[in-house]
């Protein structure tokens, strides 16, 4: 089992990263991860001193980047998610002026207390943590994209399904792909429309495997009862749009039917969601189909 410490990290996915493990396709591998301020906030009265200093390229720090052995420009890397484990709390923050909700106090810090399945607010509110990877990704064939925005190989997709048991498909552009992973919530609502979900410190343990079938040249995902599709944009509607029609070429290549066809069984059956939405970035959407075995 490989290991990367919670000090190996990155904000930026690059081609020219120095990788900080080495690792071969089906090994494990157990990522420390920060959370979003590099564990600046234990207590409210921390925010003010975090945004002081608060660089937008220095946020929401991934562990890596792992260099996967044999992984090729055009593979398809599967990062299958096999356990979050959560510290003891977390925090989520707002501020006033926000796209949705302007007129909120702030800026203002919330601190949340893990306590086994449960998440416990001030005034003793309780309610199930939902444990999502936000930030996943390898390198881009060129340039930079910084782990707070999302991009076409992945980076801060903020995408609730990428949770326990998912299978992660996510382009390769480069050799040994540059992975890297981080921005675990305790729970995040789709949306996060405040700027943040319940940003703590994690490990996430993975499975990292290379398919050479050809990569379909974004990220989408398997969980147990759906496929998914990924995507981000300016805004909701052309990431949702984009993501729709990802999702109906994989419906297509799945279930051997035609474009049309797959576009109305997606209309049937199929669910979009907004990744997130807070302002200051690209928006990010992913539509999901149920998973269905062939000839079913």
């Amino acid at each position: 089992m490989h290991r990367i410490r919670r000090d190996q990290l990155t904000y930026q996915f690059a081609p020219e990263l120095e990788p900080v493990l080495r690792m071969k396709p089906g090994e494990r591998v157990v990522v420390e991860t920060y959370d979003a301020s590099t564990g600046r906030i234990r207590v409210p009265e921390d925010l003010a001193g975090y945004l002081a200093v608060r660089d937008p390229k220095k946020v929401n720090p991934a562990g890596g980047p792992i260099f996967v052995e044999g992984a090729r420009t055009g593979d398809e890397l599967v990062v299958t998610i096999e356990r979050i484990g959560l510290t003891d709390q977390g925090y989520v923050r707002v501020a006033p002026g926000g796209p949705l909700v302007p007129d909120v106090e702030g800026p203002r810090a919330t601190i949340v207390k893990v306590d086994g399945d449960e998440l416990v607010y001030p005034r003793g509110l309780r309610l199930p943590s939902r444990p999502m990877v936000g930030v996943i990704g390898t390198a881009p064939p060129s340039g930079v994209v910084y782990t707070a925005d999302p991009g076409p190989q992945g980076s801060n997709l903020d995408c609730n399904a990428v949770r326990v048991g998912a299978k992660v498909h996510l382009p390769v552009h480069v050799e040994g792909a540059l992975l890297a992973i981080g921005d675990v919530h305790a729970s995040m609502g789709d949306g996060e429309v405040s700027g943040t979900g319940v940003e703590i410190n994690a490990e996430v343990e993975a499975t990292v495997e290379n398919l050479f079938c050809g990569s379909h040249g974004f990220v989408w995902i398997e969980t147990p009862e759906e496929v998914i599709a990924t995507a981000s944009a300016p805004g909701v509607e052309a990431a949702a749009k984009l993501a729709v029609q990802r999702l109906v070429g994989l419906v297509q290549e799945r279930h051997n039917v035609s474009r049309t066809e797959a576009f109305m069984l997606v209309s049937a059956h199929g669910d979009v969601h907004v990744g997130q939405f807070c302002g200051g970035l690209d928006a990010t959407a992913y539509a999901s189909f149920p998973r269905y075995d062939r000839g079913r």
